[in-house]
């Protein structure tokens, strides 16, 4: 009986070890700093959690049973579960902060083994605020990227230049890569929720693997996967309002009829009585305007188990314009699902589903500006007004009525999937195959309906509009063998690939007037009558073919050697010159490993790299190099009828070839006082030859002109990185960031001409006010020097240069006179971010600025105009014989005004507060189930410093497009915007 007791107590014992029991404990680093994020799983299992904010967790597990906790940038652990209920752990950090792993063309790398330049963009940071473009994101937060706004409209993406500008007819934005897939397209439609990592290939070392595409850098974008463990449920959501940070000061009706009457030649017979002004004051600024809600919903779910990880979200983001008749909603929906199928293989899919709704803003802000102040929305009964102008004495359009009224929308689909199968023949060698596409359909509807007054004042016009419709379909297949071996000092990796890639679009437009009905918009397009229809189509094919290979040795893990080339080619270039082959070196040195370095413990990391690479750009448009004909619209007469006829439309070029850029690159990377202080410091020249240009032909060709590979630009710089731990304790963090870039930009060669106009100021001017000139940088503005104007006259004053001699001749004359007046180039430009943490609290403040840029304000030149408005500041400060005294602009005189001069050239440096976040975090458990709960609010846009007597809304603008930078048309501005939001993970 006695064993029998014994034997059922020992089988109690036994149940009650082996019965689950719950862990809890908090992993922190050295510092005694919480690790939120952390994974903690139980071995051999798919039980696991993570940690919450304050570095806490909890998790059912038995005695026995071995726990692995791993966080990035720390070196996992293994702990067995004993008796105790809590487990504390501290981690140890693995290297210093050069040893993050990132993403590079084709693979991945520790940052400590890079031999080229690299900048990895902190996405915690970057989208701290919603962003309705990932580009948006991207400024001041990776240096040697610039990004310049084209306005404020909700949907609008910003221009991005990577170290300097290369071509002049081929483009210059860069390349996106998203999860593999080079040549992404349109990313607007991109959820920047979803992204987990951002990484800017800047030299030809990194980016010629890219080859025929890589000249302009190269951005590549991860998407968030699934992790082994417990599903995870996230939800984000903010919503704020959006205001209009400012006005620009134009005329009011009592300033626009004491200038108009200042300025009139008969003094004796004045336009206006200022004691009985016409109309009704309208500021149409504010009527136009309107605090606009913004609100981002993010919901996502990932986990799984060890054979197989998932990530599921949805979101959706809602932006109305400030503008009226401006808005933005973009729906979105991604699954990233990767499996292991075996022991060798393993396979994965992405797949992505998105819809973008754009209401164009119907109204050019700049014809806002310029609108009659006398002239109300409506009239006494109700209706929008019509008819001319009683003050400005023309007709003008009723903007409000456009605004609501008018259909203008763009509805973007959008289907990304990309498939992988991956073979591990063996713990060295893996092969690797991906198909995928991009498609997506664009269409864009224009109406204005027979109700808006423009038309009724056209003698009672019916409605008109416009369908545009475009379908792209991009197909992308990448077969690839890799191979690693570490055999003593020695590491190496082999890469081999052959790429494959076809990309297509369809377009069509349609348009009419006439159309009878306004019930149903444009969809009554069908009952314009046949004569009032015209209608398009196009279709546009090429293909790429890439072979590829890269080594990557180390020796000791302390000299490091990367070479690649590339060879590739496209159906958009000559038959005589489709192929192209694309190499490139890096060397690095971690000088931290040498014997001579080993007591200096101030120094963490050191490393010297230098590269040189090659890299290409395909920029001439499909079918461009084929000879082609064109169709003449009723300029044939046949027995005295007119018919259409075909003409040769462009001459064949066999010989057209690719823009090749060469570049070096030296670099230095450092990290100090245990990681306190880091940074890295790049100098770069790149020169790109054979640039695509229109050169002249003979006459008897029949053409003006002839696309040709011709010309050389260069760029030069230097891109700094900076980052600081000032102070870390377990309460209180402190770090800080900086990026500064400057880059030095010239054209070297135009072939046969020394000059290419590239932008005029509008009618009645017309007179040229850019150009790209042989030994000037790109983004230069052409025209007089203004030296002030006579005070006895007020006729301005142009700088006399040269004459026909040579010399000096006492006159102004264009021809000889004319000169650069400005430049659109900074002298440097980057973002500072400094972040505090104070127990539960956080505040961040993220700063861009750009110092030494010119922009040319394209409005200016109007203040002479009498049937528009203008700004205030110059109609009310212009000498007129009435107000010769205290004047600090010319006269109103053609003379003065309806020329290119360096007095609409403006001073655009600026200081930005782009965004500002203050969040707080609630204790773990503060609701069961809930390991995250976050709230915060953020405000964009909240502090601008810029030139006083700068005349637009913001500085960092550009209304030119290609090569005309720097100008400032009055674009839609910025907003700013307080949003309070909300992040919580189950």
């Amino acid at each position: 009986m006695k064993k029998i007791l014994t034997a059922i107590v020992f089988m109690i014992s036994v149940s009650v070890f082996a019965q689950n029991k719950t862990i809890t404990g908090s992993i922190t680093d050295s510092f005694s700093n919480p690790l939120p994020g952390a994974t903690i799983i139980v071995k051999g299992t798919t039980n696991g959690t993570t940690t919450d904010f304050d570095g806490r967790y909890a998790l059912e597990a038995k005695s026995g049973d071995v726990l692995t906790i791993s966080y990035v940038g720390f070196k996992s652990q293994e702990v067995k579960v004993g008796e105790s209920f809590s487990i504390n752990i501290t981690m140890i950090e693995d290297a210093s902060a050069l040893e993050e792993v990132v993403v590079i063309g084709y693979g991945t790398v520790k940052k400590k083994d890079l031999t080229g330049s690299v900048s990895v963009v902190n996405t915690d940071d970057a989208l701290m605020a919603p962003v309705a473009s990932v580009q948006d994101a991207l400024q001041g937060r990776a240096s040697g990227v610039q990004v310049t706004s084209n306005g404020g409209a909700p949907g609008t993406t910003p221009d991005i230049i990577i170290r300097g500008g290369n071509s002049i007819t081929g483009g210059n934005g860069p390349l996106y890569v998203i999860d593999g897939f080079v040549g992404a397209g349109n990313i607007s439609s991109l959820n920047p929720n979803d992204i987990e990592s951002m990484q800017v290939l800047k030299d030809a070392s990194s980016t010629a693997i890219y080859g025929a595409r890589g000249t302009n850098g190269v951005i590549l974008i991860t998407t968030k996967k699934g992790k082994t463990g417990k599903p995870v449920v996230n939800f984000k959501a903010s919503s704020g309002i959006q205001t209009l940070p400012g006005e620009i000061d134009v005329q009011d009706r009592l300033e626009f009829a004491t200038w108009s009457n200042n300025i009139h030649p008969d003094q004796s017979n004045l336009p206006y009585d200022l004691n009985n002004l016409p109309g009704t004051e309208t500021n149409w600024q504010e009527t136009m305007t309107r605090p606009a809600v913004m609100s981002d919903y993010q919901l996502s779910v990932s986990g799984g188990s060890e054979n197989t990880q998932y990530y599921v979200s949805a979101g959706f983001l809602n932006q109305e314009g400030i503008v009226l008749g401006s808005d933005f909603k973009r729906y979105s929906l991604r699954t990233n699902i990767d499996t292991k199928i075996s022991k060798v293989f393993k396979a994965g899919v992405n797949i992505a589903l998105s819809r973008t709704d754009r209401d164009n803003n119907d109204v050019n802000f700049q014809g806002l500006l310029r609108h009659d102040p006398s002239k109300p929305a409506f009239d006494d009964q109700g209706n929008y007004t019509t008819g001319s102008s009683e003050l400005l004495g023309t007709e003008t359009d009723n903007l409000l009525a456009n605004a609501q009224l008018n259909q203008d929308d763009t509805t973007l689909d959008k289907i990304f999937i990309n498939t992988y199968i991956q073979a591990t023949l063996s713990d060295n060698l893996v092969l690797k195959s991906t198909f995928s596409g991009d498609f997506l359909y664009n269409k864009r509807h224009r109406f204005i309906p027979s109700v808006n007054p423009s038309k009724i004042n056209n003698n009672g016009d019916l409605a008109s509009g416009n369908i545009n419709t475009f379908y792209d379909a991009d197909f992308l297949n990448e077969n690839s063998i890799n191979y690693n071996k570490t055999f003593g000092d020695h590491s190496l990796n082999l890469l081999g690939a052959v790429t494959f890639q076809t990309h297509s679009r369809e377009t069509t437009n349609i348009s009419a007037s006439q159309i009878p009905s306004d019930g149903v918009g444009i969809n009554a397009i069908q009952l314009a009558p046949a004569e009032q229809v015209s209608t398009s189509t196009g279709y546009t094919e090429d293909h790429l073919i890439g072979i590829l290979g890269r080594v990557q040795y180390s020796f000791r893990d302390k000299y490091l050697l990367t070479a690649s080339i590339r060879r590739d080619g496209s159906s958009r270039l000559g038959i005589n010159n489709r192929w192209n082959n694309f190499p490139s070196v890096g060397a690095a040195w971690k000088i931290q490993e040498e014997p001579f370095m080993q007591n200096l413990d101030v120094v963490d990391a050191l490393k010297l790299r230098v590269s040189y690479g090659q890299t290409g750009n395909q920029g001439a448009n499909p079918f461009v190099t084929l000879a082609n004909f064109g169709i003449t619209n009723n300029t044939i007469v046949v027995n005295g009828v007119r018919v259409p006829g075909v003409t040769q439309g462009q001459l064949a070029k066999p010989n057209l070839g690719w823009e090749t850029t060469d570049q070096y690159d030296l670099g230095l990377e450092f990290s100090l006082f245990n990681s306190r202080f880091s940074g890295e410091v790049d100098v770069y020249y790149k020169k790109t030859q054979d640039l695509l240009l229109n050169e002249p032909q003979m006459g008897f060709t029949g053409f003006n002109t002839q696309l040709t590979n011709i010309g050389a630009v260069q760029n030069k710089g230097i891109d700094v990185s900076l980052n600081g731990v000032f102070v870390r304790t377990k309460d209180f963090q402190w770090d800080a960031s900086l990026t500064i870039s400057k880059y030095e930009n010239e054209v070297l060669d135009l072939g046969q001409s020394t000059f290419i106009e590239t932008k005029r100021l509008g009618a009645p001017a017309n007179d040229r006010s850019s150009e790209l000139r042989v030994g000037q940088p790109f983004g230069v503005f052409i025209g007089a020097i203004y030296d002030g104007f006579d005070p006895a006259t007020g006729e301005a004053i142009f700088r006399d240069i040269s004459g026909p001699n040579g010399e000096p001749d006492g006159v102004y004359t264009a021809e000889y006179d004319d000169t650069i007046i400005g430049n659109a180039n900074p002298d440097f430009y980057g973002g500072f971010q400094t972040s505090v943490k104070y127990k539960n609290f956080d505040l961040a403040a993220f700063f861009t600025f750009s110092v030494g840029n010119e922009n040319y304000n394209e409005e200016m030149f109007r203040s002479i105009e009498t049937t528009v408005n203008s700004f205030a500041h110059v109609r009310n400060n212009m000498w007129t014989p009435q107000t010769p005294d205290n004047a600090l602009y010319p006269g109103f005189d053609t003379y003065n005004y309806d020329r290119s001069s360096s007095l609409y050239v403006q001073d655009a440096s600026y200081l930005r507060l782009t965004t500002m976040q203050l969040g707080y975090s609630f204790p773990n458990d503060l609701v069961a189930g809930i390991s995250k709960i976050r709230t915060y609010i953020t405000g964009t846009n909240l502090f601008l410093l810029k030139d006083a007597d700068y005349l637009g809304f913001d500085p960092d603008v550009n209304t030119g497009s290609g090569l005309a930078r720097g100008f400032d048309g009055i674009a839609y501005p910025k907003n700013r915007s307080i949003l309070l939001g909300v992040d919580v993970k189950f």
